[in-house]
């Protein structure tokens, strides 16, 4: 059954509201999640790069860290998005 807006003017699935954009439902920000994800993997290549081959290979798995990072936001922006709305037919 479909939720009532408080107004009664229409009724309104949970889904078919738009997410508000810059915060979270609990208040914080909505970019701590992807910075810590970042973090983690910056810092976990950077580390096994230091493990492996010194200080040069900490500054290389850094960079590939966020590499990584970079394309897996690329890969589920894509993913999410899908295919953009079509123009408005002229008749």
């Amino acid at each position: 059954m479909p939720r009532i807006r408080r107004n009664g003017r229409h009724a309104v699935w949970p889904w078919d509201q738009q997410p508000s954009r810059g915060r979270t439902a609990s208040g914080g920000s909505a970019w701590l999640l992807p910075a810590a994800t970042v973090a983690v993997l910056a810092g976990g290549y950077g580390w096994l790069g230091e493990v492996i081959a010194g200080i040069v290979g900490a500054v290389i798995g850094f960079l590939f860290g966020l590499v990584v990072s970079g394309l897996l936001y690329l890969l589920v922006e894509r993913a999410v998005s899908g295919r953009p709305p079509s123009p408005p037919s002229r008749d």
